[in-house]
């Protein structure tokens, strides 16, 4: 699987983090992370373990989100609710988890942190899925195979990992 971060957060400070908290987990975990730049607001991105690449949002969203029905399965809203808003894309921010064939298994429907979202909007934002996937055990990722979690689990169900 790879973790991809759809560059930039709007505010700096996310973006760095987001930055951060992918090197971490490249470099602790294994976990092959790549950045899809659909705005180039904070500057140019050095030392970055994994592929970088630019993108149009539209590019993006039809990729990534449109007619997914496996992320249809693992998110709140439909793709066109959570990223078109007011008619307008607004992907940038976020990030995906993606399996071996390409496809978004899930992907944060909130760039930041859950500040002004409101109670329950952590299992939705792009910085708290990475600080729970760098902090191992996670309840969202298995970082031993990589598998996709319910949030419950005692073992991944795909190799079996003790999770807590």
């Amino acid at each position: 699987m790879i973790l991809r971060y759809y560059a930039d957060a709007d505010v700096r400070e996310w973006h760095d983090h987001a930055l951060r908290l992918l090197q971490r987990l490249h470099d602790e975990h294994g976990i092959v992370v790549e950045i899809n730049r659909i705005d180039d607001q904070h500057g140019t991105i050095t030392d970055f373990p994994g592929d970088v690449r630019s993108l149009t949002p539209e590019d993006i969203y039809e990729r990534d989100l449109k007619r997914n029905s496996d992320l249809n399965q693992r998110i709140d809203q439909t793709p066109s609710e959570a990223f078109k808003r007011y008619g307008k894309l607004d992907i940038a921010g976020n990030v995906a988890v993606v399996d071996d064939d390409g496809t978004v298994q899930w992907a944060s429907t909130l760039p930041g942190y859950a500040d002004g979202y409101g109670p329950g909007a952590e299992s939705q934002t792009a910085m708290d899925f990475l600080e729970d996937i760098a902090t191992s055990p996670s309840n969202r990722i298995c970082v031993e195979c990589l598998s996709l979690l319910e949030g419950d689990e005692i073992f991944c169900p795909n190799c079996g990992h003790k999770l807590s």
